[in-house]
């Protein structure tokens, strides 16, 4: 596949997290649009990248108050994008602004839309375990070198844990066992149960299991880019598939990957669970155990990259446990193609 440098650009993405954003401006890239984010009182605000004087990017410069002060000739700009001070002279020439992004600051998350459309706050996927008593949830981010639908389709593709992940969710009995894939309004929910079987490594551990589990692995995709995981197991028979989860261990595993370019992506990641709340030591080892995971993805799909970068595209086979990367990829073109039938 040729990677594309279009990506869809009326919805949300994650462009950091609110602790990132203090007492100087961050610069990212986001779906191709270089973005300054910054904190104006109370709220933060994501600008275009580049001064309206000489270009120079906005993150180079630092923060005065409650305005964004670029490094070069010292002009303010305040949360809308509008030039409100110009060092030197009283007159404010015509025009100087730049462009804001819309911004929502959700579950400790800066959401951006870097389209045009009506950005829609209830449009934003639910990552709500973040900040959810009773729910505790270590997080990280990656800088992946790929396309950031390669993400998707390796979040989408449950087979793959039996043979990338053997040292801490995978084990040999997940190829074999089919997975329920529907669509909805905004994605995709695929379920899997593998019932009466031995736990993956990281799950033995984290639940104390002696013997066979039923183990279930659900996941809701939210166009563009976002997943979050129902995933657990509890011991075999007791009711996990009737929903009594009560003698096992759940977790959200939630994923939001951000496009920067059409070769690189921003993959933010939390792993939030119910259980031992207060326990350190299960903390450490879930958080050690995601991130484990995560490496590995991310060292496959750059690896992965690399190789189409130096043989091209090529004819690749698809077999059955791609249903579900497919039909997101289709259901992102479909998106991208609605965008631009619009903006024509």
């Amino acid at each position: 596949m040729v990677e594309s440098d279009v990506f869809p650009r009326n919805c949300w993405y994650v462009a950091g997290w609110s602790d990132e954003v203090a007492e100087r401006p961050l610069g990212r890239t986001i779906a191709g649009l270089p973005m300054v984010l910054f904190r104006a009182g109370a709220e933060v605000a994501a600008l275009e990248d580049r001064c309206c004087h000489r270009s120079l990017p906005l993150s180079m410069g630092k923060q005065v108050g409650e305005r964004l002060q670029c490094g070069y000739h010292g002009l303010e700009f305040d949360a809308s994008g509008a030039c409100v001070r110009v060092p030197g002279q009283t007159t404010i020439p015509p025009g100087a602004q730049v462009a804001r992004y819309a911004l929502v600051e959700r579950w400790g998350m800066l959401w951006v839309w870097p389209g045009e459309g009506h950005a829609d706050p209830d449009l934003i996927p639910d990552f709500h375990w973040f900040d959810t008593p009773g729910w505790i949830a270590p997080r990280g981010c990656f800088h992946v070198k790929t396309n950031y639908l390669r993400i998707i389709d390796n979040l989408l593709d449950f087979n793959h844990l039996q043979f990338v992940h053997l040292r801490t969710i995978g084990n040999d009995v997940i190829a074999d066992i089919p997975s329920k894939t529907r669509r909805t309004d905004r994605g995709l929910e695929q379920t899997r149960w593998i019932l009466d079987r031995p736990p993956p490594p990281l799950f033995q551990r984290a639940g104390g299991f002696n013997g066979n589990v039923d183990r279930w692995m659900n996941v809701t995709y939210t166009l563009p880019s976002n997943c979050v995981f129902d995933i657990g197991c509890a011991a075999a028979g007791t009711g996990a598939p009737e929903g009594d989860r009560s003698k096992g261990i759940e977790i959200r595993s939630m994923h939001a990957i951000s496009p920067e370019t059409a070769t690189t992506a921003y993959y933010f990641w939390g792993y939030a669970r119910n259980f031992k709340t207060d326990d350190a030591a299960t903390t450490e080892l879930l958080k050690n155990g995601a991130r484990a995971t995560f490496t590995e993805d991310v060292e496959l799909l750059e690896a992965q990259a690399a190789a189409y970068a130096r043989v091209g595209a090529r004819p690749e086979i698809d077999i059955m446990g791609d249903a579900a990367p497919l039909q997101a990829r289709r259901m992102v073109d479909d998106m991208i193609a609605r965008e631009q039938r619009t903006a024509a």
